[in-house]
């Protein structure tokens, strides 16, 4: 069997291969995997390999193995851990997705209503506005819209299409590392604009989440996003009782 990546075992390659095929659909979520007799077949490879293939995904909770029933696909769609400061980019990320930025635009607004109250700002104040439609593996998953206070960023403009993960850009350009959030998940039917936008159909289910973040308890941006529902779940971690 060719490898393609220099250095890189042959169970690296199907490891590839498998969630490739996974992720594109020929292997749907609670579906099973052809035989190991089959795939040993289909990549050329010893049992011992898809055995290891399948070990690495099923440890990223891809696949799960069922003695005596065969392997079988999982739900393997983003989750975000809601206990740790994260974005959705970087949730994406972590299950295996290549993630892009289909369009973007950055303006400025200004600050009004719940705009200006989240942000503890006056009303007017000056606002960068950066909207962008996320990609995972090419396909459209999330419209995102992030204002944060033109005085911290500026220049902003300058950086349109040329960043991912918003976070992470912010880190790297402008010094400015969020350390808390508070989040507001809800859950809406996508409009007709939405649904063509994101490739479903009017009315399906999106996460809709409405964060404030802050960094030294000082509130610094806004975010409103739009998730397909059926490729994403949160986590949330509860301790103690509340009565």
């Amino acid at each position: 069997m060719e490898n393609n990546r220099t250095n890189e075992p042959v169970y690296m390659k199907v490891y590839r291969g498998l969630k490739a095929e996974i992720q594109k659909g020929t292997y749907p979520v609670n579906s099973f995997l052809p035989k190991e007799s089959e795939l040993e077949g289909i990549y050329g490879v010893s049992r011992t390999t898809v055995r290891k293939a399948v070990k690495m995904l099923s440890q990223e909770n891809i696949l799960e193995v069922r003695q005596g029933c065969g392997t079988k696909v999982c739900d393997y769609k983003a989750t975000q851990d809601y206990n740790k400061v994260t974005s959705v980019t970087e949730s994406l990320r972590k299950k295996g997705y290549s993630v892009s930025t289909g369009s973007m635009m950055i303006d400025t607004v200004d600050a009004v209503g719940e705009m200006a109250e989240g942000l503890e700002i006056p009303s007017g104040t000056k606002l960068a506005r950066v909207q962008r439609l996320q990609l995972a593996d090419d396909n459209p998953v999330t419209i995102m819209e992030n204002y944060i206070p033109y005085s911290f960023v500026p220049g902003i403009e300058k950086y349109q299409d040329k960043f991912v993960a918003f976070y992470q850009f912010l880190e790297e350009t402008y010094g400015i590392t969020i350390d808390s959030t508070k989040d507001r998940i809800s859950a809406v039917s996508a409009t007709f604009i939405e649904a063509q936008i994101l490739g479903i159909k009017p009315r399906d289910a999106l996460l809709m989440v409405r964060r404030v973040c802050y960094h030294e308890d000082r509130p610094i941006c806004m975010d409103y996003v739009k998730i397909i529902g059926s490729r994403y779940e949160v986590e949330i971690h509860g301790h103690g009782r509340s009565k």
